[in-house]
């Protein structure tokens, strides 16, 4: 996957594009910090007798940027998983409506998410929490990033709804600004 080449090709404000490859990297990261975690854990438990203090934490914390911080890129490439049951039967013309239709809802339905995330996040930050286990540490860090990767995901779906809008009005087909195989 080349990130960077992609996120030129991909429609919308190009600083937009940029910090979605940032997040895509910081969550390839956080993959690769898990598995070294879980592998040290396991095997220094084996070998050792012990294991890395407060490693599912760490690992449940790392889990939240693997899959949050990405969902701004997805949608910009339009790979999201779809079942195409019904709109597949509309003509061509349609097809570019129903795109706005689904990025208008997806908007709709993660603003209340990413509100919950931020007053969370807020609420964390106050009360200063932190994970009880061995190195007590704060919870700020893995909200942060939640709120972080939904803003930036409804960022770049409000970009989209401008994109669709004007494809839909132009008639222009639904696959134009697609990246990759695949539609929202």
């Amino acid at each position: 996957m080349d990130t960077v080449n992609e996120a030129q090709s991909i429609p919308g404000p190009k600083f937009l594009g940029r910090l979605e490859s940032v997040f895509v990297t910081l969550s390839v990261l956080a993959i690769l910090l898990m598995g070294l975690l879980i592998t040290v854990s396991v095997v220094s438990r084996a070998v050792f007798g012990w294991s890395v203090p407060d490693s599912t934490i760490i690992v449940r914390e790392l889990m939240i940027a693997a899959v949050v911080l990405p969902l701004a890129y997805v949608t910009a490439t339009r790979s999201h998983i779809m079942v195409e049951v019904l709109t597949s039967f509309f003509p061509d013309r349609v097809q570019p409506w129903l795109n706005l239709f689904s990025v208008v809802i997806g908007v709709v339905a993660l603003s209340p998410i990413l509100y919950g995330g931020v007053v969370e996040l807020m609420g964390t930050l106050e009360d200063e929490a932190y994970f009880f286990g061995d190195l007590e540490l704060p919870e700020w860090p893995g909200r942060a990033v939640f709120a972080l990767g939904y803003l930036l995901f409804i960022l770049r779906l409000i970009a989209l709804v401008g994109t669709d809008f004007l494809d839909a009005v132009k008639g222009l087909p639904a696959d134009d600004h697609q990246t990759t195989e695949g539609g929202v």
